[in-house]
């Protein structure tokens, strides 16, 4: 047995370079002592957690990142893990309390105590909303994809007009309120709208990467329907939005912002605890809906900016399977990409929404992949044609958007 497969051995007899990079590590540690927005470059989790091999962007209508360039993201801030389990003291690891609980400053400690510093660290992950334990040497920097937002497949005035809103908002911080009242939130508020697979989601993920900020998307699913659970699951969810300077995202949040009734006492504390939580926040947050017929008259008058997202028609979908293909191409993952552009028009005359098409060519990939074939428009053709076979039967059973037409709760395209 060499002396260094033992659990301890004193540090003279360590492989050579192993000192410098504890120091490094270590160094890294320190850095964490302020509140830092990284990326993970692991397949696997040492708290057994298996989420991080997925994309934190989930894509519609055009693929911005993809699992091999981007990996998921973690907010390192220990001052608030305590704030929020202050109650779960017994609970809270050891990693965490070597922490300094400062907001930056001090000198870096000497070597002999950088050393000794943990090779792991508590990370939330804003996709899973978990606490967990990161390994310090697979931290990295994030890379923002900042061209993710012009890529969108909206109008050039539309999407001018968000941009314009979120970076004033964003760097005006703390300037005076117009408001009469004070207290009252300075947010920017708005309502993305439409069918689905337009491009909503993709909207708020866009927004987070140009203005570098974490993305904390937040689903029904995520917060319930009893009214008192609610408001302390949105005032959690919005105090973090605003420690961490978040886009907050509510998807599909039509079933909280429904039209109150005299009969449904449920659903107006519902509404009246959204409207009295958002009064009050001072950040990026954003809605999405398919079916703002239904909307509660208050909500109206508290949305900054309302965008419509129309139905795809052949143009829209041409840029949308252009930006896959290109993605493909530099990537490396066709050999023959000139063939599948010259596909184009026949597969944008198919009405497949951006999410149908993103699943289209992943399924492609997929099939080329068990027939061990480079990618080809056969391929494409194949899978397109089946997805379509599904639309056709769908439609000869209901146009779900005459059905929301008919109800009321989307206006006809």
């Amino acid at each position: 047995m060499q002396i260094q497969d033992l659990e301890l051995f004193p540090l003279r007899l360590a492989k050579d370079g192993t000192k410098e990079r504890l120091k490094e590590r270590g160094l890294k540690f320190w850095d964490f002592r302020i509140r830092k927005y990284v990326s993970y470059l692991s397949d696997s989790i040492e708290s057994g957690d298996q989420a991080v091999s997925f994309c934190i962007l989930r894509s519609e209508g055009q693929l911005v990142l993809t699992a091999n360039e981007m990996k998921p993201r973690y907010m390192i801030d220990m001052r608030t893990y305590h704030e929020l389990h202050q109650t779960e003291s017994s609970s809270i690891p050891e990693v965490a309390e070597a922490i300094p609980m400062t907001a930056g400053g001090g000198s870096v400690p000497d070597d002999s105590f950088l050393l000794l510093l943990p090779a792991t660290i508590l990370g939330f992950g804003l996709h899973d909303k978990k606490w967990i334990t990161l390994i310090v040497d697979k931290i990295k920097d994030i890379e923002w994809n900042s061209r993710a937002f012009g890529k969108l497949v909206l109008g050039h005035q539309k999407k001018e007009i968000i941009k314009a809103l979120v970076t004033v908002h964003v760097a005006s911080g703390k300037k005076p309120t117009t408001d009469i009242i004070e207290g009252k939130g300075n947010g920017l508020i708005m309502l993305l709208h439409g069918s689905p697979g337009t491009g909503k989601t993709l909207t708020a993920e866009s927004i987070a990467e140009f203005t570098e900020k974490p993305l904390y998307r937040v689903t029904c699913g995520d917060i319930g329907t009893d009214p008192e659970t609610v408001e302390k699951y949105l005032e959690s969810v919005l105090y973090i939005g605003t420690v961490w300077g978040c886009v907050v995202l509510l998807d599909e949040a039509d079933v909280f912002l429904e039209e109150r009734s005299q009969s449904d006492l449920q659903r107006n504390a519902l509404v009246s605890v959204f409207l009295r939580v958002l009064e009050y926040y001072d950040g990026i947050l954003i809605f999405t809906s398919n079916r703002v017929g239904t909307f509660d008259e208050a909500f109206k008058s508290r949305i900054q900016l309302a965008i419509h997202y129309p139905r795809l028609d052949t143009a829209g979908r041409s840029k949308i399977w252009y930006g896959f293909i290109n993605d493909l191409e530099k990537r490396g993952l066709t050999e023959d990409p000139a063939s599948l552009r010259s596909s184009v028009p026949a597969l944008a005359d198919k009405p497949l929404n951006g999410r149908q098409i993103r699943n289209t060519v992943k399924n492609a990939r997929q099939y080329a992949e068990y027939k061990k074939e480079p990618l080809n428009t056969e391929h494409f053709e194949a899978v397109v044609e089946v997805a379509n076979e599904f639309e056709e039967y769908l439609k000869r059973i209901v146009d779900h958007t005459e059905q929301a037409s008919f109800l009321g709760t989307r206006a006809p395209e």
